[in-house]
């Protein structure tokens, strides 16, 4: 390999790429007056290319993307088995650390040195995002529950002293976790507030085991019930718009070209293949993560629609029957026609609904809208936590992606 043949080839590019991904990322160019995001910002990849004209309009958030498209995509990813990305694109980056042992490689990679590390931080919001997610998820399994059926023997039953000084621990524990997490630069002192719940609930149940007393161990209950009742559903949101606004394609489009000016240079074959594989499977998960924000913004608004619906629902049908048309034209967005079973059932609630709205039949109006919600609601919570195991899979690239930068130093 000559000396100048991967910096000569990055050199040359180098601006007409930083152009190409400045045009391609205008994802953060939420054009602020009416909230213009690209499929390009989300999801950015060869997927959505040759859009123009074709747009999802979610609330006051306009995607210039293919409908069809990323209905493919959701489906493919729901009806898939557990997809591993993380690994193999970790395993790519690695190889890269490696090669960068190289002079001529390591320089190729320094000129996107500002785009691995702001791919790198962004990573690290979702991680510890995901994190609070999941000790939320430990706390409301492995300590609440618990707790509420322990509380039922209290004080009489000795084994249920034990449990709950046991359950007391836990609770210590994962407060420490909690905090750990919650002292990251990227989260926000004001976001984690509700820490200070835990630390009353925590004092509240050793109090409980201490003094035989019933009151303190019901006050831990209801704020540990407080807590779980409110922030797991504002976490996942945070953890949305993170995976939301997170620039992928700039890595994605950076690490291609890397790829593409290593390819015929005199490097370890083996570890450059591990590379250009973990490039392409960056490059479908990014697809796949920018599609999941797309339809979970969809029914998350889907979802406030309905809500609000069912709140008026006990005292009249009025707001049903004017909104049912809207509501109807809202599902056909990103729903594809018997594409599974779920959308098969989905439309015979529709049309159970629809004919019940015709005949003027309260009783069916009000089952069949129900029965029409919750289906929706599975289809929300299936997005949902696809959306959540995407971002733990981008969470494992972290650790390889913080090698490569320090390999830039």
């Amino acid at each position: 390999m000559s000396d100048s043949s991967v910096p000569d080839a990055a050199n040359s590019s180098e601006d007409s790429l930083r152009k190409d991904l400045e045009n391609d990322l205008t994802i953060e160019q939420n054009v602020r007056g009416d909230r213009t995001q690209t499929v390009g910002q989300v999801s950015g990849g060869a997927a959505f290319a040759n859009v123009e004209g074709q747009q999802i309009h979610i609330d006051n958030r306009t995607y210039q993307a293919d409908p069809e498209t990323v209905k493919r995509l959701v489906r493919e990813e729901l009806r898939v088995a557990h997809t591993e990305y993380g690994q193999p694109v970790s395993q790519g980056l690695n190889a890269l650390v490696e090669l960068m042992q190289v002079p001529e490689v390591k320089a190729a990679v320094i000129t996107f040195r500002v785009v691995f590390q702001a791919a790198c931080e962004q990573i690290d919001v979702i991680a510890n995002y995901k994190a609070l997610h999941d000790l939320l998820h430990t706390l409301e399994f492995q300590c609440y529950g618990v707790i509420v059926q322990a509380a039922r023997r209290f004080p009489d039953d000795e084994l249920a002293l034990e449990n709950l000084m046991e359950y007391e621990l836990t609770l210590q524990d994962l407060l420490e976790e909690l905090q750990q997490v919650a002292a990251q630069e990227t989260i926000a002192t004001s976001e984690v507030r509700w820490l200070a719940e835990l630390q009353k609930a925590q004092a509240e149940l050793k109090s409980a085991t201490i003094t035989l007393d019933i009151k303190p161990l019901k006050r831990t209950i209801w704020l540990l019930n407080r807590v779980l009742a409110n922030q797991p559903d504002r976490i996942n949101t945070k953890l949305t718009e993170a995976a939301r606004s997170l620039r992928l394609p700039d890595l994605v489009q950076a690490m291609q070209f890397i790829a593409k000016n290593l390819t015929g240079a005199q490097l370890d074959e083996q570890k450059l293949q591990q590379f250009v594989q973990g490039v392409e499977i960056l490059e479908t998960l990014n697809q796949r993560l920018g599609a999941l924000v797309i339809s979970h913004d969809y029914w998350q608004s889907f979802d406030r629609e309905m809500r609000r619906i069912e709140s008026t629902l006990g005292q009249d049908l009025i707001e049903l029957e004017m909104s049912w048309l809207y509501l109807k034209e809202q599902a056909s967005g990103l729903i594809d026609a018997d594409a599974d079973a779920w959308t098969i059932a989905f439309q015979k609630d529709s049309q159970h609904l629809d004919a019940a709205l015709e005949a003027q039949h309260p009783v069916k109006i009000r089952r069949y809208f129900r029965l029409y919600r919750k289906r929706a609601s599975q289809r929300f919570f299936q997005v949902d936590v696809t959306l959540k195991r995407l971002c733990e899979e981008l969470r494992e690239v972290g650790g390889p992606l913080a090698s490569v930068l320090r390999m830039m130093e």
